[in-house]
Parts: C-alpha cells; sequence; structure tokens
C-alpha cells in the first residue's frame, strides 16, 4: 500500500525541506524575526533560519541536521495550541478502483500532513470513517504533538481498509460530540456521493468554528474515464449493486463531462465558505502533489 511510503526515510527528508524551504522563504519576504525565545508550554515553531556561531544548541532541529547534513535553528512563537484532525473517508469507494489505491493515497497525504504538524510541534490526529453496519466507524488516533512520536501512527493508518458507505455527515456529527476547543479539521475523501451529503458535512464543522480544508483524493483511471468500448457489468462500491453498462466514445464523452461538473460544484462550495481546496490526482503523483498542494492549502508554515 502507498501509505507505507509516508513512513519511509527517504519520503521524510522530503517533508523536512519541504517545510524548511517555505520557512526560508517567508523569513526571507518578511524579514528576520526575533525569536521567543525559549522552550516551554503554549511555544511553537514559528520558522527556521541557518545557524549563526553562537547559537544556543538547545533550539537546534536534530532531526532535520540527521537528514539533511545543515544546521537549522528553530525559532518560537507563543500562541494557543491549535489541535488538527485530518479525517480520512475509507469508504468502500476509496477501494475503487483497486489499481489507483485511492486510500493509500489519502493515507499517505493524512499521515504526510501530521508528520508537518508535529515538526510545528502541533497537535494533529488522524480519524478514519464509514457507515459500517451496524453504526457509523469513527477510528482516531490519540493526539500527538511530537515529531519523535511519529512511527506511532503507522500501525493504525497500515491497519486502515475501505470497506462500506460513506456517511460523511453522520461521521462529522460523532466527531462533534467530542466537543473539542475550534481548531483546523482537514478532510481526505474523493467526494464521490451526492452533493447534499459533503455539504452539509462541512457546513457543520464550520458551524462548529472549526478551520476546513478539503483534499479530493482521485485515482488516474478514474478521473480519466478511460475504458474500452464494450459492455460491461458494473458493481456499485458502496451498495453492491450491479448494473449492465455499454462504453462507447459518446458515453466516455458524458462521463467526463459529468466528472467536471461534480469537481467544479465542489470547488465552486469550498470557495464559497472559505475553504481551502486542492486535487490530489493519481498514487503515482504523491511526491508531486504534497510539494504543490501543501503550500497552497497553508498547511506549512
Amino acid at each position: 500500500m502507498l501509505a507505507e511510503r509516508a513512513f519511509e526515510p527517504d519520503f521524510l527528508a522530503k517533508l523536512d525541506r519541504l517545510i524548511i524551504g517555505i520557512r526560508r522563504a517567508k523569513t526571507a519576504r518578511h524579514g528576520q524575526r526575533t525569536a521567543g525565545r525559549i522552550q516551554g508550554v503554549g511555544l511553537e515553531v514559528e520558522n527556521f533560519r541557518d545557524y549563526a556561531e553562537g547559537d544556543d544548541f538547545r533550539f537546534l532541529d536534530w532531526n532535520a541536521a540527521a537528514r539533511l547534513d545543515e544546521l537549522f535553528v528553530k525559532m518560537y512563537r507563543t500562541e494557543r495550541e491549535v489541535e488538527t484532525t485530518i479525517l480520512v473517508d475509507a469508504s468502500a469507494s476509496m477501494a475503487a478502483y483497486a489499481a489507483d489505491d485511492k486510500l493509500g493515497l489519502a493515507l499517505a497525504i493524512a499521515s504526510s500532513l501530521a508528520y508537518i504538524a508535529m515538526a510545528n510541534s502541533d497537535a494533529v490526529r488522524i480519524a478514519t470513517f464509514a457507515a459500517r453496519p451496524p453504526a457509523i466507524e469513527l477510528k482516531m488516533t490519540e493526539f500527538r504533538r511530537r515529531r519523535e512520536s511519529y512511527p506511532g501512527l503507522r500501525p493504525f493508518v497500515l491497519a486502515t481498509k475501505s470497506a462500506g458507505k460513506t456517511a460523511m455527515s453522520a461521521a462529522v456529527e460523532q466527531l462533534l460530540l467530542g466537543r473539542r476547543q475550534p481548531g483546523m479539521v482537514i478532510v481526505v475523501s474523493d467526494f464521490m456521493v451526492n452533493a447534499g451529503e459533503y455539504e452539509t458535512a462541512l457546513s457543520r464543522l464550520i458551524a462548529a468554528r472549526h478551520e476546513v480544508k478539503v483534499i479530493q483524493v482521485l485515482g488516474e483511471r478514474e478521473n480519466s474515464g478511460s475504458l474500452p468500448p464494450g459492455l460491461y457489468k458494473l458493481r456499485d462500491a458502496e451498495s453492491g449493486s450491479y448494473r449492465d453498462f455499454a462504453v462507447s466514445a459518446a458515453t466516455i464523452a458524458a462521463y467526463r463531462a459529468r466528472l467536471e461538473w461534480l469537481l467544479g460544484r465542489l470547488k465552486d462550495f469550498c470557495a464559497d465558505h472559505g475553504i481551502k481546496y486542492a486535487a490530489a490526482v493519481g498514487a503515482g503523483n504523491l511526491d508531486e502533489i504534497v510539494r504543490r498542494e501543501f503550500p497552497q492549502l497553508g498547511v506549512v508554515r
């Protein structure tokens, strides 16, 4: 499963470079910032700067030094702790098509986001959801704050399987029963459900004063709609029902038009409600998705 990639040292080194690169760029744009300037409860990493002779060794980022063979000093700021929940769709539709490994891509993205949050010393957890009789199944890790605890997410991530219906709005209602303080919720899903389902879910998160971000995960084959002409028996991944279907050039064109409309509706809803949206298409594009989309989402500070 692609999710394993998110725990490999070479991939984590790329995340480290992404984090440091963006922070250094911000420091260059805004000028050198004054560090706050001790470590302690309630202090978060704001950015990095190059090590200079005389800097306190306690503030060196030893993880970055080990991975990148360069020395950086962590800069801190005082701020109320913001909790981040990464909510991953683990319904049956995330397994279609199997070769696309949509669930693996979603979990790799969620794990990468968690790693970045831990690098910021933010409290973060990963949650997965699906409707599996007799009830909504919402599974969550504990909140983690330190990057050293990141490998502890691996068993949860790799044990996640896709099954059941999406039931996003019901999962959000269950999540909100926890009555946590407002924070950030990042929803990772293919959003292949009735628009009213995800609109209700996202609206409830906003009403609870969470900052909401959306990552739409699609497979290469699903996105292109490329199937050879012929007769097919299609199975609904979530309901299990079958339907005979004839594929032709006209039906492929209609599929692509419909998909474009569905994607456009989600993007418009996000834009209208102040939700940052990112598309993640193709499991083989994980590195590019992280490099291109994460800074746009504002998850790398």
